[in-house]
């Protein structure tokens, strides 16, 4: 007797845990991803990212203030006086109580830059696997034109996209036409395959024009630009050198 009411203790201790699990709607998923991304997802995979458990997600984020090309940022306003120009953000969102998390790094400009090539978001896995299949990127802009706002979507399988073992990097190509707002945004699923596990994210500008090539003449490394992004010798001088962030997880 006493077997059967352990037993049936413990189910019912796996029933309040599995139901206590909040699933997100798409109004706390637009707090994190941008609704270009959402709209491009498969029926299948925004299913899934329906079951994220927003309450539980980890961030850091960093203001940038300092960079080693500050001239090159052209202000919004006629009042050109703060000297933040960009926000990077990194954030992991667990599915649940499992060690599977939906990864975003986004970037935000705060004032639009004059040289507008390519430039590159990537993310780096310690300790974590993700998923090259699903992983993929928006860049969100505004023209002046008709102040709505419209998206590039920048697929798994696409040209822009690189990929190592250890995490990947989308070249992003930042409009031209005459605008007042960028965001950039890569995203991908990951999973810890240890107690431990951390993730890095690097935005990288660059600050004359490149090609996609160059872009993409690089490593997924902690010796690279944010301890992601390791641009060769000939390509180096031609990215800003921003710092990156990062967020650590435990089992």
């Amino acid at each position: 007797m006493k077997k059967v009411v352990w037993y049936f203790s413990l189910l019912l201790l796996i029933c309040l845990c599995v139901t206590s699990v909040k699933a997100a709607t798409r109004e706390e998923l637009l707090q994190y991803m941008p609704e270009e991304y959402l709209n491009s997802l498969s029926a299948e995979q925004y299913k899934k990212y329906l079951t994220l458990d927003v309450s539980q997600a980890v961030s850091n984020e960093e203001v940038y203030k300092t960079s080693k090309y500050p001239e090159e940022i052209s202000p919004l306003g006629d009042e050109y006086w703060e000297t933040t120009y960009k926000k990077i953000k990194v954030t992991a969102i667990p599915y649940g109580s499992s060690v599977n998390y939906a990864v975003m790094l986004d970037t935000e400009w705060k004032y639009i830059p004059t040289v507008r090539s390519f430039d590159v978001s990537a993310l780096r896995f310690e300790n974590m696997g993700y998923d090259e299949r699903i992983a993929a990127g928006t860049q969100m802009y505004v023209p002046k034109s008709t102040g709505n706002t419209t998206g590039i979507v920048y697929s798994p399988d696409g040209t822009n996209i690189k990929k190592e073992d250890d995490g990947f990097g989308i070249s992003m190509n930042l409009v031209n036409d005459s605008i007042s707002y960028i965001r950039c945004y890569i995203s991908v699923d990951a999973s810890m395959s240890t107690q431990k596990g951390t993730i890095y994210g690097s935005y990288q500008h660059a600050v004359d024009n490149v090609s996609l090539a160059q872009s993409q003449s690089y490593t997924i490394s902690q010796v690279g630009m944010g301890k992601v992004i390791n641009f060769s010798a000939k390509v180096w001088d031609h990215y800003d050198d921003m710092d990156g962030v990062k967020v650590t997880l435990t089992k």
